[in-house]
């Protein structure tokens, strides 16, 4: 039987909140009690798939950098600024390599769906291992073994040791010199980061086996570091010189050993509709390279994803392969989502079904400038006609249902929630294969991000014998006493 008394205790100690910035406060995040749970043999298929769809981004980002395709580049990256569109016109070669990044998923029958990419700040490791250790404990099962945190820390060590980190020369106090021993490890993110918490507990765990240290912008440069986990996007820095040291260190993040590289292109939802048609064509992808597992891979894993064509944007050579006529929307909009391309946390995603409520209304009418009703079509109007940001529309996933009690770490609920899980997984390029645990979000509606209102679920990735402990557990769960 779970102790929710426990489980909230552990969820306090661990801070499991995000951190609002003008209020100066943190806000837990909502738990959801029961847990979701994967047959391990689906997962790591799953992981299988998501490194072959991975290892496709590079090639990808090749071919729409041809002179060809040049109008086609300018249409997928228009809205990247500075040293991100800087970043989107190098060779892929060179700001390879990913310490870390995040597919996230969505359900659709028994099969997980890649519906978007992470690779700036593909978080929530730390919010995920926090989630785990306090069920685990308050459950009675067995503690998880390192966790996703510590994958992180695993791959960020090999990414450093790659780049010849470990051999370096420093200056002791002593004034002795020596070779590098404990690295130590600058965090780089935001002033005010509402991941904070997130952040906090990485600087805790990592302790010991590296000395790590968390740093804003403001603070880069005064404490010396073997290397760099950016948790910051590169248009948060648009403000500072372009002489600046931050920027010159992340125009060569290898050299100076910031994981991850700038990177955008690779997460804006438009990268990932090409990643789409490429694989879906069959000269297409052979004029990209993709070979037949990394096609099957794709077809088999990302929902059919289209950039939305508008008046500023026509590619003779393949025009047809983008975007549904406004007919085809509009009659059968509840089968499709429209996301802005570089839209992040949710705001910029709208379910066609649900396009009719009350809250979406607001946000489409504020977002179309309009007092009146905002119909399928006038949408879709207004996308290929005015709207001067990349749309892209995708294939719905139905989504996995899943009803449980939700709670706060500041206070117990009676509340049940029959809303929608999604899953996550986390992963590295390259070898070895260091990450490949995931995540679980929850939310009441059918847009699963914790920005939007959502909250955390505990992820159990194991076999079948475990899955049937864990469903008697969850009977339990159900008539357990409010703590």
């Amino acid at each position: 039987m779970l102790d929710l008394s426990k489980f909230q205790s552990e969820l306090r100690r661990q801070n499991l909140s995000t951190w609002d910035k003008s209020s100066a406060t943190w806000r837990p995040i909502p738990v959801a009690l029961s847990p979701v749970v994967v047959a391990n043999s689906d997962w790591q298929l799953l992981v299988h798939d998501a490194r072959l769809i991975l290892a496709c981004f590079p090639r990808v980002l090749s071919w729409i950098q041809r002179p060809e395709n040049q109008g086609l580049w300018q249409r997928i990256f228009g809205g990247l600024d500075g040293i991100e569109r800087e970043a989107a016109r190098c060779s892929p070669d060179a700001n390879s390599g990913f310490a870390t990044m995040r597919f996230d998923l969505f359900w659709h029958g028994d099969d997980l769906k890649v519906i978007e990419a992470n690779c700036t700040i593909p978080a929530m490791q730390a919010y995920s291992d926090m989630v785990m250790n306090a069920w685990s404990a308050a459950s009675g099962m067995a503690a998880p073994i390192g966790g996703n945190s510590d994958d992180l820390l695993d791959s960020l060590l090999e990414s450093w040791h790659r780049d010849g980190g470990g051999n370096d020369v420093r200056t002791k106090g002593d004034g002795r010199q020596g070779r590098t021993a404990r690295p130590r490890v600058a965090i780089l993110h935001r002033e005010g980061d509402s991941q904070l918490a997130e952040l906090m507990y990485l600087e805790d765990r990592w302790q010991g086996r590296v000395e790590a240290f968390r740093v804003t912008p403001a603070q880069w440069g005064q404490r010396p570091a073997d290397f760099v986990y950016r948790h910051i996007f590169a248009s948060r820095l648009s403000h500072l010189s372009g002489h600046s040291q931050l920027l010159t260190a992340l125009r060569d993040a290898r050299r100076h050993r910031i994981y991850n590289p700038v990177s955008a292109h690779y997460e804006v939802k438009a990268f990932l509709a090409m990643v789409s048609v490429l694989a879906s064509n069959d000269s297409l992808s052979a004029a990209a390279g993709l070979s037949p597992e990394q096609r099957a891979a794709i077809c088999g894993r990302v929902p059919w994803t289209r950039v939305i064509a508008s008046a500023k944007f026509s590619i003779a050579q393949i025009s047809s392969e983008f975007g549904e006529s406004e007919a085809d929307f509009v009659g059968n909009c509840a089968d499709f989502v429209i996301k802005g391309s570089s839209g992040y946390g949710g705001h910029l995603v709208f379910v066609g079904s649900e396009l009719d409520q009350h809250e979406n209304q607001v946000r489409l009418k504020n977002l179309l400038k309009v007092s009146h009703t905002v119909t399928p079509a006038l949408f879709w109007r207004w996308i290929t006609a005015e709207s001067s940001d990349v749309w892209i529309i995708q294939r719905r996933m139905a989504g996995r249902r899943h009803k449980s009690q939700v709670i706060l770490s500041s206070k117990a609920s009676n509340e049940v929630i029959h809303g929608y899980v999604d899953a996550s997984v986390f992963l590295n390029s390259g070898t070895p294969p260091l990450c490949g645990g995931g995540v679980s979000r929850f939310s009441a509606g059918p847009v699963v991000n914790i920005g939007t209102g959502g909250g955390l679920a505990p992820l159990i990735i194991e076999n079948k014998k475990t899955i049937v402990e864990y469903s008697t557990n969850e009977t339990a769960i159900a008539k357990a006493p409010h703590g």
